[in-house]
């Protein structure tokens, strides 16, 4: 894969495993919660496999931010309208993500 498209895939395994954690929270369907939670694990593994085949930079991970933040934005707006979270939960959230993946 070429950077672009491992930037694009890193961060969609990133954005759902964070979507996926923030619906454990979040959700009013409490017999949902143990397959969200391993769903979340299983893409956290994903991620960190993908990362470990890469060599990022530090633009490579703004930009893996920046598309973490939208997709977590627009899975909510599109498919979760019943679940409201703010952008300073969501921003704390891929903050705390990141720093884990990457330090």
């Amino acid at each position: 894969m070429g950077k672009d498209s491992d930037v694009k895939s890193i961060s969609n395994s990133i954005g759902n495993t964070l979507l996926h954690e923030i619906l454990v929270e979040h959700t009013n369907r409490p017999e949902s919660v143990h397959h969200l939670m391993k769903e979340s694990v299983e893409y956290r593994g994903q991620s960190i496999r993908k990362i470990n085949k890469v060599n990022l930079n530090n633009e490579d991970k703004k930009q893996i931010k920046k598309k973490v933040i939208n997709k977590i934005n627009n899975r909510l707006k599109n498919k979760y309208l019943d679940i409201k979270v703010s952008q300073e939960e969501i921003s704390k959230k891929v903050d705390r993500e990141l720093f884990y993946f990457f330090n």
